[in-house]
């Protein structure tokens, strides 16, 4: 009985990873920098109210770990992910991966300063302009 309940298991597992892999396409990273752009254009709007002070310490906070956690998530998933080497994927996919460390980093900063404005500001201008280098590296593709 173990041996069926184990074999069910590993077919069931081996079914599953081959359904996965394949080179990541246009398409699919286009996607995730979609995220990333998304990700910093939200992460903006949060700095912004921390500039003005206009949000609380904490929510702050818990929201810039969230949206930090969606960019290191997708910074996972494009380093895991094989590109193709056709159509300038793979150097799209670099940038990419770059781009979510930088958004991360500022959302870091928010993270960590929750109540200065000072940073807030900054954050703010970092990750307008990141969300804009998120949407010309998707155009590019």
């Amino acid at each position: 009985m173990r041996r069926r309940a184990f074999a069910g298991v590993a077919l069931a597992g081996a079914v599953w990873l081959a359904g996965c892999g394949g080179p990541m396409t246009a398409d699919e990273l286009s996607r995730s920098i979609g995220t990333l752009e998304s990700t910093a254009a939200e992460g903006a709007l949060l700095a912004d109210e921390v500039a003005r002070d206009r949000t609380k310490a904490t929510f702050a906070r818990v929201h810039a770990r969230e949206l930090g956690e969606t960019a290191d998530h997708e910074a996972e998933k494009l380093s895991d992910a094989q590109a193709e080497a056709e159509g300038g994927v793979a150097p799209t996919k670099v940038k990419a991966v770059e781009l979510a460390d930088q958004i991360s980093a500022a959302l870091g900063r928010i993270q960590i300063a929750p109540h200065s404005e000072t940073e807030g500001r900054s954050a703010e201008q970092t990750l307008n302009r990141l969300s804009k280098r998120a949407g010309q590296l998707a155009d590019g593709l």
